[in-house]
């Protein structure tokens, strides 16, 4: 959610480090903290290290920075105010945490096996569980939940070829546990879950497409704002390919993706055009400057990188708004019908 959603949610090293410097690669130790079992993935500065760390049995997300001095480093944890001495080990790194509340503990971590990497080191123990059955238009789906997280997606049971099945539940399984993995990154202040809302918020299947759209909402510790978000994916149903918002709506010939040129198409072309053909379909929606409520539908610059999935009355593209007017975010009316679209 997202992944560009949860920019709150990325690996967090100290705000003093100097973006410009290129940073060696973070190391992935685990260990315990008195008899604790954690994971630490450390950014081993030479003056100013930071990283990250979750004791297994809660797995969340505890951001740290601190300083290295005659050749220990000094770390404090941003959401629980522990703070570490660690130094150079024979293998790893070794010494003491001070909680809080003033108690000391041993640590000890050693490097990870090679290879592996901390998303994984979390889902240790974790599965997704077959949870309930239904179906969409006449096509049998079931769920799968994460028990710990609640985090909940469903797998296509039937209804399309056995390939394209398969790889349609293989992007849903990825997804999920990148939802997990979004889930257990963001603690909230207490220490518990910072995610508030995180689900399945629409599903469309056809003969030709499987569409679905993931809504979360947040509070992570140490972010500046609570926020929220709604992503969308879709897949080819007949062979099993994820689409591109390009492929479906396109105003001229799109660059490649991820590059300027397309960004540039994005902007100057794309959300221009989207605006012309919204303000035919929805004119009083679109009217300048904007309805009573502030959200002015108008402007390009709302629509250039739109939230979008498909849905029975067609392809859904949702308004992106600066911070300010995130309630505008997503209006329920702006659908582009069937008979507009390109089918790939």
């Amino acid at each position: 959610m997202r992944t560009a959603i949860f920019a709150a949610l990325a690996l967090a090293v100290s705000a003093r480090l100097v973006a410009a410097q290129p940073q060696p690669k973070p190391t992935l130790l685990a260990g315990a903290v008195g008899a604790s079992p954690i994971v630490m993935e450390l950014q081993p500065d030479p003056t100013e290290p930071g990283g990250r760390y979750f004791y297994r049995r809660t797995r969340f997300d505890i951001n740290f920075s601190g300083a290295t001095k005659a050749g220990a480093m000094s770390l404090e944890a941003f959401t629980t105010g522990d703070k570490f001495v660690l130094k150079p080990a024979a293998s790893g790194y070794a010494g003491e945490m001070t909680t809080k509340a003033g108690r000391r503990l041993p640590v000890t971590l050693r490097p990870a096996p090679a290879g592996d990497t901390y998303e994984a080191e979390r889902r240790v123990g974790l599965s997704l569980a077959p949870a309930g059955a239904y179906a969409v238009s006449g096509r049998p789906l079931r769920w799968y939940v994460e028990a710990q997280s609640g985090v909940r997606l469903f797998r296509i049971e039937g209804g399309y070829p056995p390939a394209v099945t398969t790889a349609i539940n293989a992007a849903l399984q990825k997804a999920q546990w990148r939802e997990v993995d979004d889930y257990f990154a963001c603690p909230g202040e207490g220490g518990g879950p910072g995610v508030d809302e995180d689900k399945v918020s629409a599903v469309y299947l056809s003969d030709d497409y499987v569409s679905w759209a993931w809504s979360s909402s947040w509070s992570c510790a140490n972010a500046a704002h609570p926020d929220f978000g709604t992503e969308g994916r879709t897949f080819s149903a007949r062979t099993g390919r994820e689409l591109t918002l390009d492929e479906l709506l396109a105003f001229g010939k799109a660059p490649p993706p991820d590059t300027d040129a397309w960004r540039d198409y994005r902007s100057s072309v794309f959300a221009q055009r989207l605006v012309a053909r919204l303000r035919l379909l929805h004119p009083k929606e679109m009217a300048t400057p904007g309805s009573d409520d502030g959200c002015d539908y108008s402007d390009p610059g709302v629509w250039d990188f739109p939230t979008w999935y498909l849905t029975a009355k067609g392809l859904y593209v949702g308004a992106i708004f600066a911070r300010v007017a995130r309630n505008c975010d997503n209006p329920e009316w702006s659908v582009i019908p069937w008979s507009a679209l390109k089918k790939p």
